[in-house]
């Protein structure tokens, strides 16, 4: 299978995106990299990668958050557990807010 490779613009820091990745699938440990984080999911073939590039901050009036470019690299994934684990992602890393 190919690797398959996901982009998003998050209000995302390294430290937190290090925190929050071991809950992507708790029984796999994570693997600190300089620019994110690897691990594997459902199985010792599934790897992902996630990185963090151009860290920035936003300003909405008096309020700044941080911004970052982010990748998310799936290997040995099918179609059904790709899908699988862009859910639990987007769970993972969601914020709260209305």
């Amino acid at each position: 299978m190919e690797p398959r490779e996901h982009r998003f613009e998050m209000a995302l820091t390294l430290a937190e995106m290090r925190r929050l990745a071991p809950h992507l699938d708790p029984a796999h440990p994570v693997v600190e990299c300089p620019d994110g984080v690897d691990g594997r999911f459902a199985g010792e073939t599934h790897l992902w990668r996630l990185r963090l590039a151009a860290p920035r901050q936003r300003a909405i009036g008096l309020i700044r958050f941080p911004i970052a470019d982010v990748s998310l690299r799936l290997e040995g994934f099918d179609d059904a557990l790709e899908q699988r684990f862009l859910a639990r992602f987007h769970l993972v890393f969601r914020k709260g807010g209305g």
